[in-house]
């Protein structure tokens, strides 16, 4: 996954409380493939409140809204990612094009899926929340600042705040690494690991 150092970007507010995961990706989406030609899920990202029962974007919702498209950041109502434990969630986050998530609170599994996708959940203070909130929707196109390795948001008035983070998610974010870039770190010590073994027992080692 790529790096997760500081990002700048427009951010949308998405005041709506308890988007659930299966709102994040609607059920009937769950067996399309990661990117497939057809259809992806930065296509399913919030399908049913992006479009109506026609398929048309409804020209209401913040997402359609032109000062919001190509958003990277969105600020959440609470609980934003609650329910199942779906993955999809998390990869239709990453594919529309959002790297970071900031709200009061995320769903605890939803969160993991975002951060091992390279996505940064920031939690803040509800009266952060709301003012960021507020500032966005008074000025539709602001940018916010997440700084991942300073562990701050810098809101569009100037104003900034701090949050927490895992020490060990933040450097595997840092770093762009999932579980699998994780393992492949120790990939010359497993290959060494892996001679030595078929050395001294020849006769267990793979045949090819």
């Amino acid at each position: 996954m790529d790096p997760f150092t500081t990002l700048t970007a427009v951010a949308a507010p998405l005041d709506i409380a308890k988007i659930d995961t299966g709102m994040i990706v609607p059920g009937r989406f769950q067996r399309i493939r990661r990117r497939p030609p057809e259809i992806t899920y930065a296509d399913v990202f919030l399908h049913d409140l992006r479009f109506d029962e026609e398929e048309r974007l409804r020209p209401d919702f913040v997402l359609n809204q032109p000062a919001y498209r190509g958003a990277r950041i969105l600020v959440a109502g609470p609980d934003f990612g609650c329910g199942s434990s779906r993955e999809s969630a998390a990869y239709s986050v990453l594919d529309y094009g959002v790297r970071a998530l900031i709200g009061a609170s995320f769903g605890d599994v939803f969160a993991g899926n975002c951060m091992q996708s390279g996505i940064v959940p920031v939690v803040l203070p509800q009266d952060a929340v709301e003012s960021l909130l507020r500032q966005l929707r008074q000025a539709p196109g602001a940018t916010v600042t997440v700084d991942l390795a300073a562990q701050l948001v810098t809101a569009p008035d100037g104003a900034r705040y701090s949050f927490d983070i895992d020490v060990t998610r933040k450097e595997r974010l840092l770093k762009g690494l999932d579980d699998v870039g994780v393992t492949l770190e120790q990939l010359s010590r497993i290959e060494a690991f892996e001679a030595a073994y078929a050395a001294r027992m020849p006769w267990r080692a793979p045949r090819m």
